[in-house]
């Protein structure tokens, strides 16, 4: 129920509910139960930000606007006009990266900055015009993720940040709130890419280690760096605080399949940097911490549980290959965007911002390139544990047509069925962007198609031609036929031969269902 005063108009309600309600007026709104099984239609006579008086032809009706949606051009967006606006969640991405977007988004209007701490210890940045008059006031509150999705979902917040992407469940309280769907592309963006790192001391020779085994050492069950190839020395751990993003994102990654918990003689610090700095201190220290704040730290490599290594970089990070990548996100609600909020949001996503988050040390999403020297690990992998002549043979032909080839960083993962994520969508319009701008006229565009090893091999060519000849016409569509120019695109399925990670586990499943883009 959601009427103001449910004792006095509850008795009507079913009455009301049954009529054919006419608008008074020519654009009528629509109020919704949170639930979406009571709707009434009728004239907006008032909106104090509180209530809503509707006006209909049995008589006006106050409505509680906590409890409802509104629909109709006539529902009030007093939020469009806003010049006062927040931001919270993770301070993965609002301790550097979003004051330094704010920065440059100032400073590319023309305007200047003015920041300010606020009592409660968040920050606040005054985008000023070019006469010094306040354009904007962003207030940044930074913790962790789930704060980003409390603030979106009690209205303290018009932006939400995130480092992982929001749960089923989360997205679900948001769309029965009315808030809409956050896991749509309207509602998501991903504005910069980081990986979670074990990090060492440079004088430290141990060079790679698997994530059980940083589970383990994080656990208290590996305490000595001797059971890891490593000098006699006892291991020293540092670490955020249970609550922060880095914690919670390496503990339900590293440590919930073996049921472990942090061990108690962890040294616990407030940021992320602070981590980094440590560990490069301590000879004998190792640290979870972000691959935008290594710092002078030193990461190790990963070791999967087929023996393939990923190194963390910046290009391995781009593909999603390293195991350990994560998407930072954005959110925000469907309830209602300042203008000043959307300006921002597009000016994050755009070309000129890339070069920004690179920076600060973030991944950006921009196209980097590597030649197949670049890729030769994992061509000598696949070689290595293919299970027959056939699957040589493929190999082979991929091989002879990298040759004179290189790989462009955009990665297009997709789920069953062959639909692509979120991410992969961005990327073709990034692609076709830079179609457009020439940068591959009288070239040959590679399509190529792989999948995970569940099925038959037969199927797996079958459907990795059919996923990259999708990719090819959305390319297209993108890009647009005329312009196109010169250009050939080819689309070539190689089914299961070339993993980019282990088939053994459902994460490496996930990432091996992917089109490659490759330049020739």
């Amino acid at each position: 129920m959601f009427l103001r005063n449910p004792k006095s108009l509850a008795a009507g309600l079913a009455a009301i509910l049954s009529l054919t309600i006419s608008p008074l007026h020519a654009e009528p709104i629509t109020l919704n139960s949170l639930d979406g099984t009571v709707s009434m239609t009728g004239e907006l006579l008032e909106y104090d930000g509180v209530t809503y008086l509707l006006g209909m032809l049995i008589g006006d009706i106050s409505l509680d606007a906590s409890q409802v949606t509104c629909e109709g051009a006539g529902c009030p967006n007093f939020a469009a006009g806003l010049t006062e606006f927040s931001i919270a969640g993770s301070g993965a991405i609002g301790d550097t990266l979003l004051p330094t977007l704010i920065e440059v988004f100032a400073l590319d209007r023309g305007g200047d900055l003015e920041v300010s701490t606020n009592v409660d210890g968040s920050q606040k940045f005054d985008v000023l015009e070019a006469d010094g008059s306040v354009y904007a006031s962003i207030t940044i509150q930074t913790s962790n993720s789930i704060d980003g999705f409390s603030g979106l979902m009690d209205s303290t917040a018009v932006i939400g940040m995130s480092s992982r992407r929001i749960s089923s469940n989360e997205a679900a309280a948001f769309d029965l709130s009315g808030k809409g769907q956050l896991d749509s592309p309207a509602q998501e963006q991903i504005i910069a890419l980081d990986g979670l790192i074990a990090a060492v001391n440079q004088n430290n020779p141990v060079q790679a280690l698997s994530i059980a085994q940083m589970g383990a050492i994080f656990g208290g069950e590996i305490t000595n760096w001797n059971q890891l190839g490593g000098h006699d020395a006892p291991i020293a751990l540092y670490r955020r605080d249970a609550a922060a993003d880095t914690a919670t994102f390496f503990s339900d990654t590293a440590m919930s399949a073996g049921g472990q918990s942090y061990a108690n003689s962890a040294i616990v610090l407030d940021t992320d940097e602070a981590v980094s700095d440590a560990v490069a201190a301590d000879e004998n220290g190792i640290g979870i911490t972000l691959y935008s704040q290594e710092r002078n730290a030193r990461a190790v490599a990963i070791r999967s549980v087929c023996g393939q290594i990923f190194e963390p970089s910046a290009y391995a990070i781009k593909t999603e290959e390293y195991p350990l990548t994560q998407r930072m996100y954005l959110y925000t609600s469907k309830t209602g965007l300042p203008d000043i909020a959307a300006e921002f949001l597009d000016f994050a996503s755009s070309p000129a911002a890339q070069s920004v988050i690179s920076r600060t040390g973030f991944v950006d999403q921009s196209a980097s390139r590597a030649d197949l020297d670049g890729q030769g690990r994992r061509l000598a992998q696949a070689i290595v544990s293919s299970a027959g002549r056939s699957e040589l043979l493929q190999l082979q032909d991929l091989a002879s047509i990298m040759l004179d080839a290189e790989r462009l960083s955009f990665t297009l993962h997709y789920a069953e069925g062959g639909a692509l994520d979120a991410r992969a969508l961005a990327d073709i319009e990034r692609l076709a962007a830079m179609i457009r701008n020439g940068e591959f006229a009288s070239r040959q565009m590679l399509v190529f198609g792989f999948s995970d090893n569940t099925g038959a091999a037969n199927a797996q060519l079958v459907s990795t031609q059919a996923i990259a000849q999708d990719v090819r016409d959305q390319i297209v569509v993108a890009t647009g036929r005329a312009n196109l120019g010169n250009l050939r695109i080819s689309p070539i399925g190689y089914g299961h031969i070339m993993p980019l990670g282990c088939n053994e586990t459902a994460r490496g499943q996930r990432g091996n269902n992917r089109v490659e883009i490759w330049i020739k």
